[in-house]
């Protein structure tokens, strides 16, 4: 029996702009992790511990997945992923052996006041890429390799992308595949779709060139503290996107001009993360959250919250740098410090002020095998 499992995701920089091919941002993958259990089987089934599913037998037909008894409505919306993940798999390697898939997360949720909710660490990505990396590592290949790691990248965030229905940069699946801290710029999408429309198969897809896709790992500076923090509110990021977009439609060039300031400032960070210049990074965090502050008021996507906005103020407050982290709307945000007495203090101050500090950091490791 394999056991695969891949990272969560936090945006460090970047947010939003990133959606543009060209911009770059600091990604981050955390020590929450979505696990994939596979062994080799007489027929196929899949048990998700997450969604309560259990044994749901499904066999392979020309590549795609057809489940063994007719699905409620509640599993129809929790298999989006999973099946587009066998099948995106499947594809890219022409056939598979027969197995049982079991998945977990650590991730997905936080208990609050006796209720489960979920948190916005990218669970959805992570559990498409342990799904391939399990996969993939069943049929004999070796998801230790970078060359494997960039194919389990590739299906995965055509899996993601579109099950997701064709929207999202794929951050999240590069925190999940990668881990680390890294610059990241996204593949493009137009270039994606043409593909598949010349009739190309998704081997050959996996195996080629994706222009303007960018991972670069950074070094992380010493002291380096993050803190994360739960804002009480869950978020729907594409829902956001696609509101984001009808403002680009309508407005392009304020768009470009909102869009350009995020990206440039993380073109000016990048050298402070290299440099290891702890107050540049810290000013420009700050100043990433302004900006994200004047993307919401220009847009009327509701990206920076009251609660984010509480939550990064307590932060600077206490020497860190407080903001957002990913679309907003809610889920989580983060702290960014040098110093364990201003990560402590203020983290009791997010209590105190009814956030819910998260015990998780920095996963320097991507997918993996479980030993």
């Amino acid at each position: 029996m394999l056991e695969v499992s891949a990272p969560g995701k936090l945006f460090l920089s970047g947010e939003w702009s990133v959606l543009e091919v060209g911009n770059p941002g600091i990604v981050a993958a955390v020590n929450k992790r979505v696990h994939a259990e596979i062994e080799e089987a007489d027929g196929f089934s899949l048990t998700i511990d997450d969604f309560r599913i259990k044994d749901l037998p499904f066999s392979l037909e020309n590549g795609e997945v057809k489940f063994g008894r007719e699905l409620s409505d509640y599993e129809k919306e929790k298999l989006v992923f999973p099946k587009a993940s066998i099948e995106t798999a499947v594809r890219y390697l022409g056939g598979t052996k027969s197995f049982r898939l079991r998945s977990w997360g650590e991730m997905s949720q936080i208990e609050v006041d006796g209720e489960a909710k979920k948190i916005g660490f990218g669970s959805s990505a992570a559990s498409v890429v342990s799904f391939i990396a399990g996969i993939l590592s069943l049929n004999g290949f070796d998801i230790g390799e970078r060359r494997t790691k960039d194919v389990i990248y590739k299906l995965s965030t055509i899996a993601h992308y579109f099950a997701q229905g064709k929207v999202g940069s794929a951050f999240d699946v590069a925190a999940s595949t990668y881990g680390g801290v890294f610059v990241y710029k996204r593949f493009d999408p137009k270039w994606l779709m043409t593909q598949f429309e010349e009739g190309k198969s998704v081997k050959e897809i996996a195996e080629s060139e994706w222009p303007e896709f960018l991972v670069e790992e950074l070094e992380i500076p010493e002291g380096f503290r993050l803190d994360i923090a739960w804002t009480g509110e869950s978020a729907s990021t594409s829902a956001m996107v696609k509101q984001m977009n009808v403002f680009k439609k309508q407005n392009p060039e304020e768009y470009k001009r909102l869009f350009d300031q995020i990206a440039n400032l993380v073109r000016d960070s990048i050298p402070a993360w290299k440099n290891g210049d702890r107050e540049k990074i810290l000013e420009n965090l700050r100043k990433n959250e302004e900006y994200l502050r004047e993307l919401t008021e220009k847009t009327g996507v509701n990206i920076e919250t009251p609660e984010l906005r509480k939550l990064s103020e307590i932060a600077n407050r206490h020497g860190a740098a407080g903001k957002l982290s990913g679309a907003g709307g809610g889920d989580c945000g983060i702290a960014v410090s040098f110093d364990e007495e201003v990560s402590r203090k203020l983290r009791e101050a997010w209590k105190e002020a009814g956030f819910h500090p998260i015990d998780a950091t920095i996963d320097y490791e991507g997918v993996r095998v479980e030993k």
